[in-house]
């Protein structure tokens, strides 16, 4: 008896299968083409002098006009210079923390160590409040910075006074460079001939 039941169930699935099947072919018109495709045109009525079998023809999406194409692949460009923006910004600051963690805790066993002499141990601490210091300059600076209405930034103090600053933008005017440099100088004490503004999009 349970081996009859299994048979009607492969059978009822079979004709459901079926009424499925020609729901989607009823669902085109006779020639199996969308209803909706208006660039359709039979094979027999392709003109032989235009057209032959077998030639090669450049198919284009009948629903995306030249125009549209070509915008998307112009924003399709701006999508992809604008994540490999953001892995770089990402990537930046992640390397800038890793790097000032390591050197703070280099600096803090140098510090504490009591068989390294006394001179080396005070400029070890100086460093360290140096590299806290810098830190803070930093998140105020790019904080300032995002406020101005970009949407990342990364700021790097270089150990001979110099200042990075690298913003998020396709692209910076002198105008937005100066009130990037006053922010910086106002911030960190740093000449307006030590900061250099660049942009990344």
């Amino acid at each position: 008896m349970m081996v009859f039941k299994r048979k009607q169930i492969v059978v009822l699935s079979l004709v459901l299968m079926f009424v499925v099947a020609g729901y989607l072919q009823h669902s085109y018109n006779k020639n199996g083409v969308s209803q909706r495709d208006p660039d359709y045109m039979p094979i027999a009525d392709l003109d032989d002098e235009s057209t032959s079998l077998g030639e090669a023809l450049y198919v284009g999406d009948p629903l995306i006009p030249e125009d549209d194409a070509e915008n998307n692949l112009e924003s399709n460009k701006v999508l992809q210079a604008s994540k490999e923006a953001s892995d770089f910004f990402a990537q930046a600051k992640m390397d800038k923390d890793m790097s000032r963690a390591r050197d703070k805790e280099t600096l803090g066993e140098i510090s504490n160590d009591m068989n390294v002499s006394e001179e080396q141990r005070n400029m070890a601490y100086e460093k360290m409040m140096s590299l806290i210091d810098n830190s803070d300059k930093e998140m105020r600076i790019e904080t300032l910075i995002k406020n101005r209405g970009f949407s990342d930034v990364v700021v790097l103090f270089g150990e001979d006074g110099n200042v990075d600053i690298v913003v998020k933008a396709p692209s910076i005017s002198s105008v937005d460079v100066a009130q990037i440099s006053e922010i910086v100088s106002r911030q960190a004490g740093v000449d307006i001939s030590d900061i250099h503004v660049t942009h990344k999009f």
